[in-house]
């Protein structure tokens, strides 16, 4: 079972889900109040080069799904959480650790973020 599904639950049975899509504050909220750490990425529908991102991230989600939660962000629903993490291009990705920022990664830069979370989890 990943991180996850414990701290959001499975929606039905046979589902298994190893990132989470934020649809409102309260599960953002959630995903930040746990003990793991969480990789938060921003992104956007319009946005050509977050949607080429998705499925290098779900990989990512899978290989570390016991070491931290995967949340997306859409950029235009947040709008507030877009300005307290400053986001300002998209994809963004955000590692908070203990309720603070560790570090963040601009752009589909996947090894970039792959070798972040690895020396910040």
């Amino acid at each position: 079972m990943s991180l996850t599904t414990q701290v959001f639950g499975v929606p039905q049975p046979g589902w298994y889900r190893v990132y989470y899509i934020v649809n409102n504050i309260q599960e953002l909220v959630t995903a930040l109040t746990q003990d793991h750490p969480v990789v938060l990425m921003f992104w956007a529908d319009w946005n050509e080069p977050s949607e080429v991102m998705v499925q290098p991230y779900r990989d990512m989600a899978e290989a570390k799904k016991n070491e931290a939660v995967f949340c997306r962000l859409d950029f235009d629903k947040f709008k507030d959480v877009v300005e307290k993490f400053r986001v300002k291009a998209l994809p963004t990705f955000v590692l908070i650790k203990e309720g603070e920022e560790q570090h963040r990664v601009v752009g589909t830069k996947v090894e970039e973020l792959n070798t972040t979370i690895k020396n910040n989890i």
